[in-house]
């Protein structure tokens, strides 16, 4: 997919039971482009939906995860919400996993899986934060400055540690049922945070991504309840499975690695 709308797809495993009570949280963000307006982020979280809305000036994307269902792409431009099934990316995932303990004797799918949310098991990707301040946390990547972090300590007027805790595990689930994303940022919010917890316990409420000449403001978080109509997908969408065809993808990158000598 091009630009904005490209597709990162990771299939990945569900490995753990769900919560019975009934939580909400709305957070809603300010990105700036080089100080000026750039778009609003509003992150809808409830036991069963993770939604994220981008809302820029002349159009709207959304990721969502649906527990038990899978994960959609909306573009709101073309009444489209493509989807990748859960039911069928864990069975892959599962299958993968399997693989992987042939490889490491002594470990169960649990702790292979727990290992591969940790950042720092990948370094390609991993950016290192350095505390600066009571605050400020600076990201290094490959030794280069790549984000500025500021945090509040709990207790603070946004979040309880409580609602924090249950974020995370929100997020953390989150990775549980296949990931795509709209290439709007370079990781989304809900992930970030998961990622930033194995750092400081401190919750993120302003991020300046310096490559990408964006800063993400933490504007105002709600506990009220929020409406089905706003979490589901709105009956005008016309829904496109590309589970399968996100499979062959990954595997035509595979194909193409052992062709170049990439991977064995």
């Amino acid at each position: 997919m091009k630009n904005i709308f490209k597709f990162i797809v990771v299939l990945t495993a569900s490995l753990c039971g769900y919560a019975h009570a009934q939580n909400n949280l709305t957070l809603n963000y300010q990105v700036t482009k080089e100080l000026n307006h750039f778009a609003y982020i509003k992150i809808k979280v409830t036991d069963k939906y993770l939604r994220t809305d981008y809302i820029l000036p002349n159009k709207t994307f959304t990721e969502m995860t649906v527990k038990d269902d899978g994960q959609y792409i909306l573009d709101h431009q073309k009444n489209i919400a493509y989807r990748l099934d859960y039911a069928v990316n864990k069975e892959n995932s599962d299958k993968a996993l399997t693989g992987m303990l042939q490889h490491a004797p002594g470990f169960t799918k649990e702790q292979i899986y727990e290992m591969s949310l940790d950042p720092k098991n990948d370094p390609n990707n991993y950016i290192a934060y350095q505390k600066e301040g009571g605050n400020l946390f600076v990201g290094y990547l490959d030794g280069d400055k790549v984000q500025t972090v500021k945090t509040s300590a709990f207790p603070n007027q946004l979040l309880s540690s409580t609602e924090y805790t249950w974020l995370l595990k929100r997020a953390k689930e989150d990775t549980y049922f296949g990931k795509a994303f709209v290439g709007f940022l370079d990781v989304p919010l809900i992930d970030f945070m998961r990622k930033f917890k194995y750092d400081t316990d401190q919750l993120p409420t302003e991020i300046t991504l310096h490559n990408e000449g964006k800063a993400v403001f933490l504007k105002a978080v709600s506990n009220d309840d929020i409406d089905q109509d706003d979490l589901e997908i709105d009956s005008k969408f016309i829904i496109k499975d590309i589970t399968h065809e996100s499979i062959q993808f990954l595997n035509n990158l595979k194909n193409i690695a052992e062709e170049t000598g990439v991977i064995e």
